[in-house]
């Protein structure tokens, strides 16, 4: 009996612990949003799209995006903190593991491992291809007592070629939603 209940607990720190991970969830409905056209990664067959794991610190150039969503001054100051503040080196690996842990889909198997920009380049030049590209999703900034979220992501091509928006997240019970893309740009 007492067994039971320590595996009964055992449970429920885990999915309580993946359902109070907004970094988790919010990256899980960016890569299945953008992720979802991309085709699973086979012996033998190229990858288009891969994902850069670590997690670019945000700057200034999120601001152009909150200044356009005219935001109340306190929650500018409280945005601009959070930015200035959050400065430690972190990555995606570890959400990315629990997303693939729950995924129904074929995420696995279509983001397959993550690149560095060097690691990005050399597969690049191996295969020759201009379609390739490595979306950089940087840190999410929280608002709103915590309910929406700003989160740029960038597409790398090329020195040349990229894109990339910020993406507005909403949540909505238990689930984050994308809810709008933001500052849209390309080279």
């Amino acid at each position: 009996m007492r067994i039971v209940r320590i595996f009964i607990l055992s449970l429920l720190s885990i999915f309580s612990a993946t359902a109070q991970d907004p970094d988790t969830a919010i990256l899980e409905q960016v890569v299945k949003h953008y992720y979802k056209n991309e085709k699973p990664v086979y012996k033998n067959r190229s990858q288009l799209l891969y994902m850069y794991c670590e997690k670019p610190n945000n700057n200034e150039e999120l601001f152009e995006t909150v200044n356009a969503l005219k935001l109340p001054a306190a929650e500018v100051k409280k945005i601009r903190h959070q930015v200035t503040t959050d400065v430690k080196p972190e990555n995606w690996q570890q959400s990315l593991d629990k997303i693939f842990e729950t995924d129904k889909s074929q995420l696995a198997i279509k983001i397959n491992q993550c690149q560095s920009v060097e690691g990005y380049h050399e597969k690049r030049k191996v295969l020759n291809l201009n379609n390739q590209r490595l979306m950089i999703v940087s840190k999410p900034v929280f608002y709103a007592n915590g309910s929406r979220a700003l989160i740029k992501v960038v597409f790398y091509r090329s020195i040349e070629h990229n894109s990339g928006s910020v993406v507005q997240m909403q949540k909505v019970g238990d689930k984050w939603q994308i809810k709008d893309f933001l500052n849209e740009w390309s080279t």
